[in-house]
């Protein structure tokens, strides 16, 4: 096992001190979190750019990306590797994965900079292609892989529909026997208001990532940055969380956006977690059944985090257990941790309700979620905390989007997905600066762009 300061951290909180002897309902959160994990002795990455060069991106939009790319470069050491993939109605791979030291990151540039704007949008040509060039790495594969998407449209050429894109991913993320998997992540950024923040959602999400909605030509740099920051701070990857019910308890529901399993309904449960970089944490909400105890401490729940730890190339693992302290003396005050984090919970669920709603042009009805989740977050106990009135202005500025048809379309849609997916996922995906998931590592390359840009 590692030291402490390499290894992921994890607490258990339940909302209360203590609990009455009787049967009853109690909430707990078990908070994961990882160290600071400097960059500068970082494992190696394998990205893959893939890019849109259709019409719809001439001018300012693809010579930002373009920058953008070059700043990327200048970025990673002579142990990482870079690959781009351009795509119109055709998909070209301008360089394969390629070791990034100075001679090459020399000639990536020249290519970067021939890059020019074609037709169509061969979103799902693109996609597999880059999702190909991960799959088929040669040579010492880099323990962290990504492939990062960007568009400013709709696919319209080649496979074009939502479901059908899909399908063809899931084909490469689940092989049949003999096919080598797609080992990596995949991280969507969408541009301006006419891209399919749903489909880029999904994607993101079945690839481990996060959507980045890019509502202005200067956020691009800035977005890539924080997603390249994130990146080259992973530190924890293949997380899987166990949680058992001690004796005589029921898990009645586990408030998670991850994959799980159970074992046992209600009594055993596996979840995948993916990968965590520098600092991040990630809460996972739980729902016991406590049973009625004589005076006692209870083990609600018996734990145990496995990952393979990048910081020093093993596998790792933690565990531990939540308890529940069992008497009639005074319960104490509810936990600010927990309630937070349950308005956490209320917003995402709120944000996703909202969004399907006025997906069918039924806004005045999406508005009153959101303004049932407000209310009821401004009157929980952890109101006053920082991340909570953070919930409450992604939740006002959610509702305003709903005034009309157009800014809907135009803004809300895209917002409404972004900020689900962030608090869903407990991950930037920098729509602000004011973000409560950001790190170090992701402050460093987003001020470096930005100091990029003023060159």
């Amino acid at each position: 096992m590692a030291s402490s300061n390499e290894s992921i951290g994890v607490n258990c909180t339940t909302e209360f001190a203590a609990y009455p002897l009787v049967g009853q309902t109690g909430w707990g959160v078990c908070t994961l979190k990882a160290p600071f994990y400097e960059p500068e002795s970082r494992a190696p990455v394998d990205i893959v750019a893939v890019i849109d060069k259709s019409g719809s991106m001439h001018g300012e939009k693809l010579d930002l990306v373009k920058e953008t790319l070059e700043f990327v470069i200048d970025q990673l050491k002579d142990t990482d590797r870079l690959s781009v993939v351009t795509y119109d109605t055709n998909v070209k791979v301008d360089f394969g994965l390629t070791t990034m030291n100075q001679e090459n990151k020399e000639r990536s540039k020249v290519t970067v900079k021939a890059i020019r704007d074609g037709s169509s949008t061969n979103l799902c040509g693109g996609l597999l292609k880059g999702m190909e060039q991960i799959i088929g790495r040669t040579g010492t594969k880099a323990q962290v892989a990504s492939v990062l998407l960007l568009t400013d449209g709709l696919a319209n050429v080649g496979i074009s529909n939502r479901e059908g894109i899909m399908e063809e991913m899931r084909k490469v993320l689940d092989p049949k026997p003999g096919n080598t998997p797609f080992d990596g992540t995949i991280y969507t950024f969408g541009f301006g208001s006419d891209h399919d923040a749903r489909l880029l959602e999904s994607v993101s999400t079945q690839g481990g990532g996060v959507y980045y909605y890019i509502d202005s030509a200067e956020k691009i740099p800035e977005s890539f940055a924080d997603c390249l920051g994130g990146l080259l701070s992973v530190m924890g990857q293949n997380l899987t969380l166990k949680l058992e019910a001690g004796e005589n308890t029921s898990i009645l529901n586990v408030h998670t956006n991850k994959p799980t399993t159970w074992k046992t309904k209600g009594k055993c449960c596996e979840i995948t977690m993916g990968d965590l970089q520098s600092e991040e944490e990630r809460d996972i909400l739980l729902e016991l059944q406590l049973p009625a105890v004589a005076d006692m401490s209870q083990q609600g729940i018996i734990g145990k985090l496995s990952y393979f730890n990048v910081i020093n190339s093993k596998p790792d693992e933690v565990n531990f257990t939540m308890t529940f302290e069992r008497n009639n003396g005074p319960r104490g005050e509810a936990s600010k941790k927990l309630d937070s984090q349950r308005n956490r919970i209320i917003a995402t669920t709120a944000l996703k309700e909202a969004r399907s709603l006025a997906d069918q042009g039924n806004y005045s009805e999406a508005k009153k979620v959101l303004e049932a989740a407000t209310k009821k977050i401004s009157e929980s106990v952890s109101v006053g905390e920082q991340f909570c009135q953070g919930l409450l202005s992604d939740l006002t500025n959610a509702a305003d989007t709903m005034r009309s048809q157009h800014e809907y379309k135009s803004k809300g849609a895209h917002y409404l997905m972004s900020k689900m997916q962030t608090h869903s996922a407990q991950r930037s995906n920098y729509l602000s600066e004011e973000t409560p998931y950001s790190n170090t590592s992701r402050g460093i390359f987003v001020a470096k762009s930005k100091a990029m840009k003023k060159k």
